[in-house]
């Protein structure tokens, strides 16, 4: 086991942890991070390092504004950013996404588009997904994916859109598991395409930096060869989350959230649920577990200790199988962690956060703009 090495100068969030999440019990890496504040944006250069990309720079600028105008107290705050980073290694990605809310948010989009060739760890497909099997991969991907949601009832959404991912150039260890594995779908490169449907609810406060209120999405996509496709399947989510504040003379929220992916048909590997990341299930290398359905549960206590910083403490529990007839308490991956906020821009109550999650043997650390969930 290596030893990790971190330094940090000063803090950075959403802009680069995207590619640069990794194994902490496995890998170094090392970080020179800088962050630049507006009254209405975030600006953030960085260089870091890690095994699978050599040195890497870039920069991002995060922006909010409120969609009806100022002084607009019925429409929630709405935020774009752009990013872009590049290695040693010719390795690039860059991406543009957003959450806008227009006048007294009669409409909602959400999405993002972009271009990435990063490495990734593999671990393989259902069952066959171990630790011993890691191997790095690398791609190239086309990414787009949309939703424009029209409002149909108080704090109720429904919407369409299109997801379109391109993935090809796919490279591998030589005779490792993705060449070989007769399960891995889109090893070779897949393109999917499809119609996205969604239906939502949302009273939160604050999209990015929630105190109290609910979440509620179930969205379906259908990618069909006649559509662009190169496999044919099907793909559901729900995502429900709950926040409140459990003491009246404090501003410590009390998170709660379950969620589901499903699919089924023939499913690029990809596309597969995926465990850990940044959001759900912090801890554990994203994509070390990956099947056709993936359930989580977990919960998160946001204590507010001065006026800027608070502590946070996290725990869940998550299951991976190709059927959710088969997932028992004998499967079940727990995830649990702890970190730390700092309020960077106090007007639109946005935080950056620090976490450290561990869950059975992995454990990473997380860097980002706004919570998790």
């Amino acid at each position: 086991m290596k030893k990790k090495l971190l330094f940090y100068l000063f803090l950075s969030a959403y802009f680069q942890a995207k590619a640069s999440e990794t194994d902490s019990t496995k890998h170094s890496q090392l970080k020179i991070v800088k962050f630049l504040t507006g009254h209405k944006y975030l600006t953030s250069p960085f260089v870091f390092y890690m095994p699978e990309t050599s040195w890497v720079i870039g920069g991002g600028v995060k922006r909010f504004f409120n969609g009806g105008g100022e002084g607009d107290s019925l429409t929630r705050v709405s935020n774009t950013a752009v990013f872009l980073q590049y290695s040693l290694n010719n390795q690039i990605m860059f991406e543009h996404n957003y959450q806008i809310f227009t006048n007294k948010e009669k409409y909602y989009i959400v999405g993002y588009y972009g271009f990435s060739r990063f490495p990734v760890l593999f671990y393989g497909v259902g069952a066959e997904a171990k630790p011993e099997n890691e191997e790095a991969i690398t791609y190239d991907l086309i990414r787009f994916d949309n939703l424009t949601y029209r409002k149909i009832a108080k704090h109720t959404f429904a919407g369409l859109g299109w997801r379109y991912f391109n993935m090809y150039n796919v490279r591998g260890k030589v005779n490792g598991i993705l060449e070989n594995g007769n399960n891995v779908l889109g090893r070779i490169g897949s393109v999917v395409s499809g119609l996205n449907a969604s239906l939502q609810f949302d009273n939160r406060d604050n999209v990015l930096t929630t105190s109290k209120g609910s979440f509620l999405q179930l969205e379906y996509s259908a990618h069909e060869r006649w559509m662009g496709s190169t496999q044919s399947f099907h793909r559901w989510q729900l995502d429900a989350r709950k926040f409140l504040m459990p003491f009246s003379h404090r501003k410590d929220v009390l998170a709660f959230q379950g969620y589901a992916y499903l699919t089924n048909g023939n499913v690029p590997f990809h596309e597969l649920g995926l465990l850990g990341g940044d959001m759900i299930m912090r801890g554990y290398y994203v994509g070390s577990k990956r099947d056709k359905s993936l359930l989580a549960f977990q919960t998160e206590y946001r204590w507010q200790v001065l006026n800027r910083w608070g502590v946070v403490g996290f725990g869940g529990l998550g299951w991976v199988n190709e059927q959710v007839k088969d997932m028992s308490m004998s499967n079940i991956l727990p995830s649990y962690g702890a970190g730390l906020r700092f309020k960077i821009n106090r007007k639109e109550n946005v935080n950056v956060r620090v976490d450290y999650g561990f869950g059975n043997g992995q454990q990473n650390l997380y860097f980002f703009i706004a919570e998790a969930f």
